[in-house]
């Protein structure tokens, strides 16, 4: 017997059977005991001072932060650097589930650190402020997260050559992900088997969806490889 895919679609929502794919949820930061943002000390500075930083974390299953850095904009931003990778090693973030299962996350995010007189404000978002995505979500979204499961690039990848590619591609609503691409970046020039193998990484990989305002939404992700 034959059915056509929209009455299979309302037979297992009446069974409560749903889409695997739908039910990955991204890590957060708002961890009720050891958040980032509380752990980070502000440095000791002089006069008024704003900077911004992207950083990325390998995030485990318990919510672990590992692997912890951030790309320096300007001179002086190493200051801000040191006080967040010291206080990642103590952070926790609420794990990515993917069928109910936690596993563990590559989270891209940005730490902004404000001084206006004697306040001090650091504030984390959970994004890495990719143009597109703020544009059509606003900063405060939370972006697309690439589980850590698969390494197909770490194989065919130069390890004692310098180089930095940047990998993209579009994530649905559900998860689902297509449209890849590499980007070029700095260093020497990655192989063909290394290309392959990045683009791989990216096609067997599970993704979590990026959240605007609590709910699902399809968004661009890019992701930088590199020794």
């Amino acid at each position: 017997m034959i059915f056509k895919s929209s009455l299979i679609a309302f037979l297992l929502s009446a069974l409560g059977i749903q889409n695997a794919i739908a039910e990955s949820t991204p890590a957060t930061f708002d961890h009720p005991e050891a958040s980032l943002a509380k752990l980070i000390k502000f440095p000791e500075l002089r006069g008024d001072a704003k900077s911004r930083l992207r950083c990325a974390s390998q995030v485990s299953r318990v919510g672990k932060m590992t692997n912890t850095g951030c790309y320096q904009n300007t001179a002086g931003d190493e200051v801000y650097i040191s006080a967040i990778v010291k206080a990642a090693r103590k952070a926790r973030l609420n794990p990515a589930r993917h069928n109910g299962e936690k596993f563990s996350v590559y989270v891209q995010f940005q730490v902004e650190f404000s001084k206006v007189g004697e306040e001090e404000t650091i504030r984390i978002f959970n994004n890495p402020g990719l143009l597109e995505n703020v544009e059509a979500y606003g900063e405060d979204h939370i972006a697309a997260q690439r589980g850590l499961a698969v390494d197909a690039f770490t194989k065919v990848c130069p390890r004692h050559t310098r180089y930095l590619v940047w990998a993209k591609a579009h994530v649905a609503e559900d998860g689902r992900h297509d449209s890849y691409s590499i980007l070029p970046g700095e260093g020497a020039p990655i192989t063909a088997k290394c290309r392959d193998g990045i683009l791989t990484t990216l096609r067997e990989s599970i993704f979590t969806p990026a959240m605007a305002d609590g709910v699902a939404v399809p968004s661009s992700f890019i992701e930088p490889f590199g020794s």
